[in-house]
């Protein structure tokens, strides 16, 4: 059942507040932040490296025509809020082209790979290539059709239905399609080593000097300034300061994207002083308590919508009635979970001004229960401090 809302004026512009919800936002302690979409735009960083990498893989390493993706198609995939991590959401689309092409090719005959490293594994794709340019057509379902069947079942429910498109395009066993599809990904290993959508995305989003500073080895496939120098701060110094002015701490960030990319951003336009970054989990630290966790023998995913980074984030800071600020479904769910898992008070502001169709992302965040929706994060001190009072 859909919420009921107060639809309020703001700076001349709409937001929306749950009716039932006010005494919620009216005891947080704290605000966290995501990055993406949030601090910076990024539709001219990450989202253009998603569009990027799946043209580089199929024109210039496998020498195949796809169809163009657009933000339109990303967006689908966020809709879901099972794609926030944008390598994964890459890899989905890139999986969706190659099971295509795949199940209108004859069956291909499994060999020893010749993987390990980056640019083996680049001659390898370059083979595929050569036996798929002959598919004229790559057929199959549409890529909205897809995004809907994939679901909120994110890479795992991808993988699945790839299998079963090819065991049924190929007739043959489930586990032999299995095979024959990790036989022929590009998402294996990690960027230093042999994952080819990896490295190249990073490659192009950080350009090849930070992307040696941040891996330790040289960019091989991009050479140049990276798409991380179209980033530009969506949200005010005015803003910031009237937000610690009402009484709030730093604001924590909770965001999927590395440390090591953030830093020299909020630096770069003098916003370091906002936030509590000592408090605040990246990448690397989501991505070290997955290894710990493994070596335990839990193989367990903690980007978003996992509340993981919202909770430890809010821990740091050391309050337990925070609202955090997203623009995606997975941010909306993370908070859910995180008020599930944590007992804490969790307010989700859902921001509309990172989404291409903002009547359709208004639409998503009320189908699923965002407390706060607003234009940009701008808006954040009049809407909560209105609240407040």
């Amino acid at each position: 059942m859909r919420k009921r809302y107060e639809k309020i004026k703001v700076n001349r512009r709409y937001a929306w507040i749950r009716k039932d919800r006010e005494d919620k936002i009216k005891g947080i302690e704290g605000l966290i932040f995501d990055c993406d979409g949030v601090i910076f735009d990024v539709s001219k960083s990450f989202r253009e490296a998603i569009m990027k990498t799946v043209e580089w893989f199929f024109s210039t390493v496998m020498g195949v025509m796809v169809p163009q993706i657009n933000f339109s198609h990303i967006q689908m995939f966020k809709n879901t809020g099972a794609f926030n991590n944008d390598w994964e959401l890459t890899y989905a689309i890139i999986t969706y082209y190659l099971t295509n092409l795949l199940a209108n090719a004859r069956k291909i005959e499994l060999k020893d790979k010749c993987r390990g490293d980056i640019t083996t594994t680049y001659s390898f794709f370059k083979e595929l290539g050569s036996f798929l340019r002959e598919i004229k057509e790559s057929g199959g379902e549409d890529l909205e059709k897809y995004v809907e069947d994939v679901g909120v079942g994110g890479l795992e429910a991808v993988r699945e239905k790839a299998t079963r498109r090819l065991a049924e395009a190929w007739k043959v066993e489930l586990d032999e399609a299995r095979k024959v599809l990790e036989y022929v990904s590009p998402f294996e290993g990690e960027v230093y080593d042999e994952n080819l959508i990896k490295r190249f995305f990073e490659e192009a989003y950080c350009g090849d000097k930070l992307f040696k500073e941040i891996y330790g080895v040289p960019a091989v496939f991009y050479r140049g300034k990276g798409l991380i120098e179209n980033e530009k701060p969506i949200v005010r110094h005015k803003a910031l300061k009237e937000i610690i002015g009402r009484g709030f701490p730093p604001i924590g960030i909770a965001s999927g994207r590395m440390r090591k990319q953030t830093t020299p951003l909020l630096e770069k336009y003098r916003l370091e002083e906002y936030f509590d970054l000592d408090a605040s989990t990246f990448l690397e630290e989501i991505e070290e308590k997955e290894r710990e966790l493994r070596r335990e023998g839990r193989h367990v995913k903690l980007d978003k919508p996992n509340p993981y980074p919202l909770i430890t984030t809010a821990s740091k800071m050391r309050i337990n009635s925070f609202a955090y600020v997203g623009d995606t479904i997975a941010d909306v769910l993370a908070c859910l979970n995180a008020e599930t898992e944590s007992g804490c008070n969790v307010v989700s502001v859902g921001v509309l001004c990172s989404a291409e169709n903002k009547s359709e992302m208004l639409s998503k965040f009320l189908e699923f229960g965002c407390d706060v929706i607003i234009p940009t994060p701008n808006e954040l001190p009049k809407v909560i401090g209105g609240v407040r009072k």
